[in-house]
């Protein structure tokens, strides 16, 4: 991180007397910051990290980084802002939504459900698993997905089967419900009403805390797709207009030992033809791969490479 703290230095000083050919002017910062000191925040065609493993592409999003308890925004603070997206798109994979289920939800939420497998087929969720309650009993079913309020999701099963032999129509006649077997000893992660499942859209990610408003969820072939805000909105792009970049704008933020005031720092994927990989967990790994440049108005440029090649070249070193 040091290296980098020299380089980003260095290109401020640079900045003020450079000469060369900027890019155009950097849009205004948006006027309707929920708080003084939140960040506007845009990103496209991002893949992001929400662990290690786990990974939601971005094709686009708009949203602010609002600051907890007057704190200032920080990179390396996981816990000092809230995301809050006012418009854009997520999509998490099958797979991927299986791994954050084993690997936090549950654990978590001190579920009685443990080992679920999931895939999407024609529209649904397919959920195969054990319930922990009922001595490891094996069950799966399948399950539709729909929106249950502003910023939850809702799962209801429309088929369970526990050990191989007892189906959901045994199961209701003896007044039997999922919530009776499934729900978790913290609901905060999630919650089970009769034979639905509830994730709350806050709960679900780790850290940082994610609010905004669902206006649409569907099951896209191996994706769950997730809109926010308005259909069809858009923002006004960065000066260097990337196909794949993360735009900071406006606002306080800290990064490493510097903290840029009037924010005007924009990400680029050093390889645009695939989704720019990126974990808050180890941008610093990332920056240090790649390179700066700085703009007349001292704003910032990182040219950066993609968090699976930093991750693999870091593998090979151990």
């Amino acid at each position: 991180m040091t290296r980098f703290v020299r380089v980003l230095q260095l290109s401020c000083i640079a900045a003020a007397t450079a000469s060369a050919q900027q890019p155009a002017k950097p849009p205004a910062v948006p006027q309707n910051a929920p708080v003084r000191g939140a960040v506007h925040v845009e990103m496209k065609n991002g893949l992001f990290h929400v662990l290690d493993d786990v990974t939601v592409r971005v094709p686009k999003m708009d949203g602010w980084m609002v600051p907890r308890d007057s704190q200032t925004v920080s990179l390396d603070e996981v816990q000092s802002f809230t995301l809050q997206i006012v418009s854009g798109e997520t999509r998490l994979r099958d797979d991927q939504l299986a791994r954050l289920a084993n690997e936090y939800v549950l654990p978590h939420s001190e579920s009685p459900l443990s080992d679920l497998q999931l895939h999407f087929e024609d529209g649904m969720i397919v959920v195969k698993g054990h319930l922990k309650k009922k001595l490891g009993l094996p069950f799966e079913g399948k399950a539709t997905v729909s929106l249950a309020g502003a910023s939850r999701i809702r799962l209801h099963f429309t088929d369970i089967t526990v050990a191989g032999i007892i189906k959901k129509g045994v199961l209701d006649a003896l007044g039997i419900k999922l919530s009776k077997v499934a729900q978790p000893k913290r609901g905060w992660k999630y919650q089970v009403q009769d034979d639905d499942i509830i994730l709350p859209l806050l709960s679900i990610f780790p850290p940082p805390k994610v609010l905004g408003k669902l206006t649409s969820v569907r099951i896209e072939g191996q994706e769950l797709v997730q809109v926010f805000g308005p259909s069809g909105s858009s923002v006004e792009p960065p000066a260097f207009n990337a196909p794949n970049y993360i735009y900071f704008r406006g606002g306080r933020m800290r990064f490493g030992k510097l903290t840029m005031e009037d924010v005007d720092l924009e990400l680029v994927d050093k390889d645009p033809s695939n989704y720019f990989d990126f974990s808050l967990a180890h941008y610093h790994e990332q920056l240090e791969a790649g390179y700066s440049r700085s703009l007349a108005d001292m704003g910032l440029i990182v040219f950066v490479p993609d968090y699976e090649k930093v991750a693999g070249h870091k593998h090979k070193e151990d």
